[in-house]
């Protein structure tokens, strides 16, 4: 590897070196290895854990219900002993995002599970002190846990997309979120084995709560021990590092060069006017995901017992908290599992967007269909659990996992953990109006008023991820963000220019027709040329709008534009000299009009090659641009030699007025070809920026 001393790469304008493209471009392609399945592992035991500490309580609330002295647990205890490790949550999603985008990925990743593994430790040995009841004290230990599990979020879903490669990153992520699978089957297996092992309820609730700590415990060494993630690292600057640990995850060498420290720090105003509705979408769907998908998970229990799955008149209190054990590990098989993995199976060739609008969909049918038949439902159990169990396949299948994929890949490398936060948060606030609304909605209104409610809830996510949220399938991680510019250029905007340039070349042979026959169909070739030129300005007033509408640079709108505009003069200058064929009374042919048409046809096409050709230099390979500037230059000549062989023949003429129209009529032809050397221009402009070696 290069020394420490190295100089640094040049860097472009969208702040990507050479070097970094490369470094950035071999971790983007890099098949799935060994290193991304450990990673999967390692970052996915969180997320066993996270499942686990958070929904035993759905159990354990049933067993202190059934330890109280006549069950006397208060509605506020009973609230807050499901919502505060969610408030927990929210606080560390927030404080972990932000720590991981100042301090790097890896330097906070394994304070997460330490402090969840003292948290459930704590939550397991909790006595009364002072004033405070066993409940109260294990209520401070649920928050601090859920500030634990909340700095999980972000860490291991930006973690696992910055070592991932385009084409697999969908199915890594949403691997290491799949371990929540898991770890909610565990949880229900293990409180199902507890309860039937350890009669002892006041004695099976501790340990359920405290075998939490034993999967952080044995994953935190693992974790420090991860390097940092190379997009980071060239976030700061250090390339080497960077091309060291891709090294690393690919298996070859690749050139690095030394450090040059930068700071990571941007104007929070900048970042809201420019991510500011992708801010709004990660987090306004995420918010509605978890007030639907935690009012079922934590309140499940409480759902099985209304349906008679475990009635109180019917068995005593041991007895029911084994069966809704059972009832828990059921929808966990059956459903919630299930649904992970067929997310993971599918979320890279369907896509993250389709995936969440289905999965909303599907929820908010369940639920409206729960609601409005709940009496025929209600005596029909297995029909019940049919329906309902689509409620927690369809969220796992869509939503509740693409919301955790999506603000992994939208934000800047500078700004990701926290973007992924602020949604993730959200998230968790939304579970806490579940746990708080929706409580006493259930308990005032009803089970048919309460799913209505969760409809109503799913439908509008349903719409907002139709409105808010782009595709990030197949697309790098720079390129989604809009951290890289060509990568921008060419995804957002190559089929509009091409479209645009392929306008140009039905204009430039309309005009080559009109000029090998001036005289025959006249007035429909002029017309027909017109319409063309209309038609271009349609197209490049849509991709002026486009420029409007999306998240872009400076540096990107200017070259768009500028594209956009050169060709459109183009096509303005072949409409100008089919105008002037009218206007000069053009009787007849002229040999020179013919070679000036076919060096403008030729022009043309190599100008639309160029377009093509940008491409192939976003993938590294500028061959093909090259060629077409070097095409365009000398066609530009050979039509300044022409005009000038014409010009002096023409001033040989004696009629002032013959020469005055011919020297109007070669100049415009001329000009059109200058046009096309503009185009050019910029294509040599971007070439500088962003050709391998440049």
């Amino acid at each position: 590897m290069p020394d420490a001393g190295a100089p640094p790469a040049a860097e472009d304008r969208s702040g990507l070196s050479t070097e970094s493209r490369r470094i950035l471009h071999a971790l983007d392609t890099a098949r799935v290895q060994r290193f991304h399945f450990r990673t999967i592992v390692v970052a996915g035991m969180g997320f066993f854990t996270d499942a686990y500490d958070l929904f035993v309580i759905s159990l354990v609330i049933p067993i202190l219900i059934a330890l109280a002295p006549g069950g006397a647990v208060s509605t506020s205890e009973l609230a807050l002993l499901g919502s505060t490790a969610l408030m927990g949550a929210a606080v560390g999603q927030v404080l972990f995002g932000w720590l991981g985008d100042r301090l790097g990925r890896r330097r906070v990743y394994g304070l997460t599970l330490s402090l969840m593994a003292v948290a459930a430790v704590g939550s397991a040995l909790s006595v009364p002190i002072g004033g405070l009841s066993t409940i109260s004290v294990l209520i401070l230990w649920r928050f601090f846990l859920g500030v634990g599990v909340g700095g999980d979020y972000p860490l291991s879903a930006t973690i696992m997309s910055e070592y991932s490669n385009v084409q697999s990153r969908g199915r890594l992520v949403a691997s290491v979120f799949a371990m929540q699978g898991f770890g909610l089957l565990a949880g229900a297996g293990t409180s199902l084995a507890v309860v039937y092992a350890i009669p002892n309820l006041d004695i099976a609730w501790r340990l359920i709560l405290g075998l939490g700590a034993l999967p952080a415990v044995l994953t935190i060494y693992y974790r420090i021990r991860m390097p940092e993630t190379p997009r980071f690292e060239l976030a700061r600057g250090r390339v080497g590092a960077a091309a060291s640990t891709v090294g690393t995850i690919t298996g070859t060498r690749l050139a690095g060069g030394g450090s040059t420290p930068r700071s990571l720090g941007v104007p929070l105003r900048q970042l809201f006017r420019s991510y500011g509705l992708v801010i709004f979408g990660t987090a306004a769907t995420w918010f509605l995901l978890d007030i639907a998908f935690y009012s079922t998970n934590i309140f499940n229990p409480l759902i099985l017992k209304h349906i008679g799955f475990a009635s109180a008149a019917s068995y005593p209190a041991l007895e029911q908290v084994r069966r809704l054990a059972i009832g828990n590990v059921l929808i966990a098989l059956v459903a919630s599992v299930p649904g992970y993995w067929a997310a993971v199976a599918l979320i890279d060739r369907v896509g993250r967007r389709p995936l969440q609008y289905i999965g909303f969909g599907v929820m908010a049918f369940a639920f409206l269909f729960l609601s409005l038949d709940w009496g025929g439902l209600e005596s029909v159990l297995p029909a019940f659990l049919a329906v309902y169990g689509l409620t927690f396949f369809f969220a796992n299948f869509g939503p509740n996992t693409t919301t955790f994929v999506y603000p992994s890949e939208v934000f800047p490398t500078t700004f990701r953990t926290t973007g992924h936060g602020i949604a993730a948060a959200s998230g968790k606030i939304g579970a806490v109006v579940a746990v708080f609304v929706f409580a006493g909605l259930y308990q005032t209104y009803g089970i048919p008023w309460f799913f209505g409610l969760l409809a109503a809830v799913s439908f509008l996510g349903f719409v907002l991820t139709l409105a808010l949220l782009p595709e990030t399938s197949q697309r790098s991680l720079e390129d989604v963000s809009g951290e890289d510019e060509l990568a921008v250029l060419v995804r957002r905007f190559s089929t509009y220019l091409r479209s645009l340039s392929l306008t140009g070349q039905q204009a430039a042979i309309a005009l080559r027709e009109l000029l090998d026959d001036p005289v025959t169909d006249r007035d429909r070739k002029i017309d027909g040329i017109r319409a063309i030129e209309h038609a271009a300005d349609e197209e490049v007033h849509r991709i002026f709008v486009e420029l409007n509408y999306r998240r872009l640079t400076s540096e990107v709108r200017a070259e768009v534009g500028r594209l956009a505009s050169a060709l459109d003069d183009i096509i303005d200058g072949i409409e100008s000299v089919a105008a002037r064929v009218r206007t000069y009374h053009l009787d007849r042919t002229r040999p020179e009009l013919k070679r000036f048409a076919d060096i403008v046809v030729e022009c043309v096409e190599r100008v639309a090659d160029g377009i093509l050709g940008l491409d192939e230099l976003y993938r590294g390979a500028p061959a093909n641009l090259e060629h077409a500037i070097v095409e365009v230059n000398r066609l530009e000549n050979e039509a300044d030699d022409l005009l000038r062989d014409l010009l002096e023949k023409l001033f040989t003429e004696r009629d002032p007025v013959e020469i005055l129209k011919w020297k109007d009529f070669y100049e415009r032809l001329e000009i059109i070809t200058d046009r096309c050397e503009d185009v050019t221009n910029v294509f040599q402009d971007l070439e500088v920026r962003y050709a391998p070696g440049s």
